[in-house]
């Protein structure tokens, strides 16, 4: 049985990956969405195939027909609304960074606990092949100890003033939040827990009122550390991850094409990896842990993670020290 999917915030990311992979995914159905405008409402709706438009949240989240939200708004909107999708009964997959601080994430899973629906956090990285195996090879003992990774996570993005993300009331912060909390997950995905951080951070390119560059250093309460570099003022970088153990190394880069590079017992090889849909991925495991109790591979326990190893690099960057991260 398809779940029937309402798209909370049909915008630029939900327009061009999150309902075309609805309209794709086994196990899902696009059947509404919400736009402020509702001439662009309907348009959307006609072109995607949704059966019903909405301009107000309490209007699509009142919908009977719906299963569960795809929360694709503002980070300062997520804990209100997935707190009012879940008291609804209605199932939420919502967008990363899961919310603007740690207390709004354990509202945000305790809403959903104990409304008995299913919540993940839009973690893409973790649903591509590639690191699906480096993940497999990491639990298998194939690196050794594990004692280095790196994911640089560096773009050309101009922000503009009347923007969300540029605003830190409303998104909490610049290039940590945005591209931080993907590249948090992921090393934390492959290489542990970490139990504290070290961190930098500018704006010296436009002077943003939220970081545009810096660096978040962790360290693993295995021993392992691992950097991610950020910005939204580099021209262009391939680089997406490298990890570093006594006994094997890997190298993905994004050079036309997904690429990754092993090196174990002496031997290198190279493996080529097919355009993945994530989002698409993504929705169909959704389904899978809503119909057969599948274990998420993104919970809203990792996106309060990541929350506050992001917190912990804030306060870093400001006060100059090392800090240790809550658990």
């Amino acid at each position: 049985m398809n779940l029937k999917w309402g798209v909370l915030g049909a915008g630029s990311v939900a327009q061009r990956r999150a309902m075309p992979a609805i309209q794709k995914a086994e196990g899902a159905e696009l059947h509404a969405l919400l736009s402020r405008d509702a001439t662009r409402a309907k348009q959307l709706a006609s072109d995607f195939g949704a059966a019903a438009a909405y301009t107000h949240v309490d209007a699509l989240l009142a919908d009977d027909a719906l299963d569960a939200i795809y929360v694709s708004t503002p980070v300062y909107l997520h804990c209100e609304q997935v707190i009012a999708a879940a008291e609804r009964g209605l199932h939420v997959l919502c967008d990363k960074p899961m919310a603007l601080t740690s207390q709004e994430c354990r509202q945000m899973i305790a809403a959903c606990d104990a409304n008995g629906v299913h919540l993940q956090v839009c973690f893409l990285f973790r649903f591509h092949s590639c690191f699906q195996q480096i993940r497999a090879w990491v639990d298998e003992g194939r690196f050794g100890q594990i004692v280095h990774g790196r994911m640089p996570f560096l773009k050309q993005y101009r922000l503009t003033d009347d923007e969300w993300r540029a605003r830190p009331e409303k998104g909490g912060g610049g290039c940590f939040m945005d591209l931080g909390a993907h590249s948090v997950d992921l090393l934390r995905y492959l290489i542990g827990e970490v139990e504290a951080v070290s961190a930098f951070c500018n704006s010296a390119i436009h002077n943003y009122a939220v970081e545009e560059t810096g660096g978040i250093l962790m360290r693993f309460t295995n021993g392992a550390q691992a950097f991610t570099d950020l910005s939204f003022s580099v021209a262009q970088c391939d680089i997406v991850l490298e990890l570093y153990g006594t006994e094997g190394t890997v190298w993905v880069d994004n050079d036309d094409g997904w690429k990754m590079r092993t090196h174990f017992n002496g031997e290198t090889a190279r493996i080529a990896s097919q355009y993945e849909d994530l989002y698409q991925h993504q929705f169909e495991h959704f389904a899978a842990c809503v119909h057969r109790g599948t274990a998420p591979i993104a919970s809203g326990d990792d996106g309060l993670r990541t929350n506050e190893i992001l917190a912990a690099a804030y306060r870093s960057a400001e006060t100059g020290q090392v800090v240790q991260c809550a658990s």
